[in-house]
């Protein structure tokens, strides 16, 4: 027989080894300031690592009667609003009341809080009502001793079984803080799908603003290159121009045309993209979107003051840290079942040979008394459970590890992007500029006798270069702003 500091000892170690395992912070260091947001530091200093929110104690598990935390809206004022582009507002604040996929991450959230709500309901007594009829007879066999045979029975029971675990190792509470984790991370995904479709929906509002551009700017030098064909078929009827001349005219502007097709198709595909965003048919706001509106002037570049509360902000990174904190309360929860389970039972009601008797003298009956359940013979499964879980919280871990540098990553990359693609408009703008005087000084010449046509031709292709691509670059430039906004987690960045 063990001495009894030999069973204490024993005792401290099972509890010791299912006890909650404590939060880790991330590996990953964040820097003080993102290298594309300050480009004239010269060296980064970092911060200690990244460390996840406070988890919540065991003194303090949630009940049923916590109030929900409701979903942070996307914040548009200090970001979109910026653009002052009305259509585009309203097209955001569509996608964000209708759009089926932020639906269908409020039904999991839902879901979740449900699943936290009967979890934590284990914390308190199971009771259940019960009532039945049931005929029978019971065998010789069962009493030797009475002989002949027994006669046919009815019994009418009415009562109330209730059962209780006593959560002295904190299964239960382990279990309570692991669903809750799980709903904090469905709250994040809802957030995290807003943003993400929010940003879809702005480059796609953008890229039809930039088709729509590109068309005009075809369909522009199109009107310009008629005249030029015009001009070399009188000069041609009037003998002082050459058939070759003429058709190289009407060879660039077949080019020219051709082009407008393609572009039309890009209209329309991105109309139709906006239609599915925002939750309605395909092709029902092609004609609201149909009018060919510029594109939204951009603010100039962005810099992050808080590099960490950013990272820690995005929804993407808010998730991975509630996923990795529910694994390692459920590696809690598993490694509670080392220990015995006690469930307090009870059992009262009546039973009688009638129903009008129910409830008569000598029919109550009540039953109650502890239950101590313990794996002893089954320590191996519990094991191997345990080992699954803390496999899973390992992974959880590394994938959190592996977001926090993702989003770094996103960071840098956006700012990067949104810097060098403004760059280049400005670059891009002073070409066409130049290109379009060019283009009018050839015409002037040629029509003037100074210069051959050639140089007319030439002219115009680089105009027509230029332009397009003036259009396509204030494309990037508005959807390097998308991606930043999907960067930045939806945060306002500082001006």
């Amino acid at each position: 027989m063990r001495s009894p500091r030999a069973q204490s000892a024993l005792l401290a170690v099972l509890l010791a080894a299912c006890a909650s395992p404590g939060y880790r912070s991330s590996t990953v260091p964040v820097p003080t300031a993102f290298r594309e947001s300050a480009r004239d530091t010269a060296r980064d200093t970092l911060t200690p690592p990244l460390p996840p929110p406070t988890p919540v104690s065991d003194s303090a598990v949630p009940v049923v009667t916590e109030p929900e935390r409701t979903v942070s809206s996307v914040d548009q004022a200090s970001y979109w609003r910026a653009l002052n582009d009305t259509t585009l507002d309203r097209l955001i604040g569509e996608l964000l009341r209708s759009n089926l996929d932020v639906r269908s991450a409020l039904a999991r959230l839902r879901g979740a809080r449900a699943a936290r709500t009967e979890t934590a309901l284990d914390l308190v007594p199971t009771v259940t009502a019960a009532g039945g009829y049931t005929r029978q007879r019971l065998s010789n066999a069962t009493f030797p001793i009475g002989g002949g045979r027994f006669p046919d029975q009815d019994i009418w029971d009415a009562g109330f079984d209730a059962s209780w675990e006593l959560d002295f190792f904190g299964r239960v509470r382990h279990n309570v803080q692991a669903q809750g984790a799980l709903v904090d991370a469905a709250n994040a995904d809802v957030r995290d799908a807003q943003v993400v479709l929010t940003a879809e929906l702005a480059r796609t509002y953008f890229e039809l603003r930039g088709a729509q551009e590109r068309l005009s700017v075809a369909r522009r030098n199109g009107e310009n290159q008629r005249r030029t064909l015009d001009v070399t078929q009188q000069r041609l009827d009037a003998g002082r121009g050459t058939a070759f001349d003429t058709e190289r005219a009407r060879a660039q502007l077949g080019f020219t045309l051709a082009s407008i097709p393609g572009l039309e198709s890009q209209v329309a595909a991105a109309q139709y993209a906006i239609g599915v965003l925002i939750g309605r048919a395909p092709a029902s706001v092609a004609a609201e979107l149909q009018p060919m509106a510029a594109m939204p002037p951009l603010p100039n570049d962005v810099t992050v003051a808080n590099p960490d509360s950013l990272i820690r902000g995005r929804p993407d990174v808010a998730s991975a840290e509630r996923q990795a904190a529910a694994e390692r309360a459920f590696l809690g929860a598993a490694k509670s079942d080392y220990l015995p389970r006690i469930t307090v039972g009870a059992s009262a009601g009546y039973s009688a040979a009638e129903l009008g008797g129910l409830g008569d003298e000598g029919t109550f009956r009540y039953a109650v008394g502890p239950l101590v359940t313990w794996p002893l013979l089954n320590l191996g499964r519990v094991k191997a459970r345990v080992d699954q879980s803390r496999a899973r919280t390992e992974a959880a871990d590394a994938q959190y590890a592996q977001t926090v540098l993702r989003a770094m990553q996103e960071v840098e990359t956006g700012l990067s992007r949104y810097r060098t693609s403004r760059a280049r408009v400005e670059r891009i703008r002073d070409a066409a500029e130049a290109s379009a005087r060019a283009a009018d000084l050839a015409r002037l010449r040629f029509e003037g006798g100074v210069a051959d046509f050639l140089q007319v031709l030439d002219a115009e292709r680089t105009q027509l270069d230029a332009e397009d691509q003036l259009a396509q670059a204030h494309t990037d430039a508005a959807t390097s702003y998308a991606a930043l906004y999907q960067a930045l987690g939806g945060q306002a960045p500082t001006p």
